[in-house]
């Protein structure tokens, strides 16, 4: 874990009497609905692009999203960087999928080569977390 989210714990389900803003109210993974958890019903997902990429904007203006994380380059260190706190956020939220486009997790490069050696450099930061 990169320990951005450091002061962030795993988050759990405490009940709907918790006053705790990062816990669960009704979600409970575990809990068994009609022989499923509900884990297992509800197949929740953290989208990348919205996530992690997306500023929020709208046609109104510009988007109001700043991730202290994110440095605003389009670098392959900076994609690393990015890579590395989604993947501590997906771990702490228990969220079991996630998705993303190619182009949401490196930049671009002059050529196909160098986007797929920019993704693939990006991307090896995936299975390491």
């Amino acid at each position: 874990m990169s320990g951005t989210l450091k002061n962030i714990s795993v988050i759990q389900h405490e009940g709907p009497q918790s006053k705790n803003p990062l816990a669960f109210k009704h979600y409970s993974p575990g809990e068994m609905v009609e022989g499923k958890t509900r884990c297992e019903h509800l197949r929740f997902a953290v989208v990348y692009w919205h996530t992690f990429r997306g500023t929020g904007s709208d046609p109104f203006g510009a988007g109001p999203m700043q991730r202290p994380w994110d440095d605003g380059a389009n670098s392959v260190s900076n994609a690393q960087n990015r890579a590395r706190v989604a993947f501590e956020f997906i771990h702490k939220l228990g969220a079991p999928y996630y998705c993303w486009h190619d182009r949401d997790v490196a930049p671009e490069g002059k050529t196909l080569s160098e986007s797929n050696e920019n993704f693939d450099a990006a991307a090896r930061n995936f299975w390491k977390i």
